[in-house]
């Protein structure tokens, strides 16, 4: 349960009342379903003003407490709402989910402003239907195989904590984003949790955290936003790793993301997500993700690793300019040729 001090529920209910996605009781029902709330929805009145309907939606998931022992039912609806809202918006949310220990923010994602695209959602999903979605069943099993490798990261500064996605790319080496991990001074109260994620009747299963190896490798790369962390213990002994090799991706092909949005427990995004556009060092896709899903692997229909998912919106074609409201992930074989060759020898030897 949350006891919100008066000051705080005041400018929280302010800010959310004017929220487009807030605005009407089919919109609110979706973000709840966003937030992975789905089942306390019918429990709370979503009709009527915005100023009701929003105050009402404070007040039942600030009592109803907690969902899971790491995250409050408030918790993951700030934490969705990151997604939708500015960066001073953002902050303050932040400090609400810090403050009474809701959950572990999501990492902050690049800034790319309010998308002001050609394209609307609508034209969005009219691409998902007709197209042929047969798969033998062992496409399912290999994909519970590659996400044993995916992690949830928790990260905690001095004055804030923030969290992410990464996955094994050899025994002892995780990818992630920059944004998400941008400093090897951050290593020492960062955990790196696998097998965080729930079966199919919701309970949670267990899973076991890491840490980065003291003096171990550390490479960021700020315009490609990758870091390599080496982390103790060898993780992939057991969880796996994903190889990292060069590989062809295509307009109009398929791909899956396995993430952590909104700090959740493990997700996947499969199927209805298609590639838009492939030019300088990106690849652009239609899909499902949140903030918290940055780091992710962007795999193809074989499960293999095409690019490090690490944002969305207001995305920008790097060769006509253009912009889109798509995800974005930096291409693999982008990364591996900015890697310092020792590094790079590393994952090749583990992609063998």
């Amino acid at each position: 349960m949350i006891n919100l001090d008066i000051d705080d529920r005041k400018q929280l209910i302010t800010l959310l009342k004017d929220l487009p996605e807030l605005a009407t009781e089919r919109s609110r029902l979706q973000m709840l379903e966003l937030a992975g709330l789905k089942q306390l929805a019918p429990m709370i009145d979503l009709s009527g003003a915005s100023f009701v309907a929003v105050s009402e939606i404070v007040r039942y998931l600030s009592q109803y407490g907690r969902l899971t022992y790491a995250h409050e039912a408030l918790g993951l609806f700030l934490n969705t709402l990151k997604s939708f809202v500015g960066v001073q918006q953002q902050e303050f949310l932040d400090g609400l989910l810090t403050k009474y220990d809701m959950m572990t923010p999501i990492a902050a994602l690049p800034n790319i402003g309010q998308w002001k695209g050609g394209e609307t959602t609508a034209d969005v999903l009219e691409k998902i239907f007709g197209e042929n979605t047969l798969r033998p069943i062992a496409f399912l099993q290999r994909g519970l195989e590659v996400a044993r490798s995916v992690a949830y990261i928790g990260v905690k500064s001095s004055y804030q904590r923030w969290s992410g996605t990464g996955f094994l790319v050899a025994k002892d080496l995780l990818l992630t984003n920059n944004h998400v991990l941008p400093s090897s001074d951050l290593l020492t109260n960062s955990i790196f949790r696998f097998n965080y994620e729930d079966d199919f009747q919701g309970q949670s299963q267990p899973s076991q955290e890491y840490h980065a190896k003291p003096s171990g490798l550390f490479h960021t790369n700020e315009e490609l936003d990758y870091t390599l962390v080496e982390l103790d213990g060898e993780p992939g002994q057991k969880w796996g790793w994903l190889p990292l090799l060069a590989r062809n991706i295509k307009c109009r092909e398929r791909i899956n993301i396995i993430q952590h949005p909104a700090g959740r427990p493990k997700e996947i995004s499969l199927q209805n997500n298609f590639v838009e556009y492939v030019g300088g060092n990106v690849v652009q896709y239609v899909t499902s993700t949140l903030n918290g899903s940055s780091g992710s692997p962007v795999l193809n229909d074989g499960w293999e690793v095409v690019a490090l998912h690490h944002a969305g919106g207001n995305i920008p074609e790097p060769t006509t300019k253009k912009r889109y409201f798509r995800n974005e992930g930096i291409l693999i074989e982008r990364i591996l040729a900015d890697l310092p060759s020792e590094i790079r020898e590393m994952v090749n030897l583990a992609s063998k």
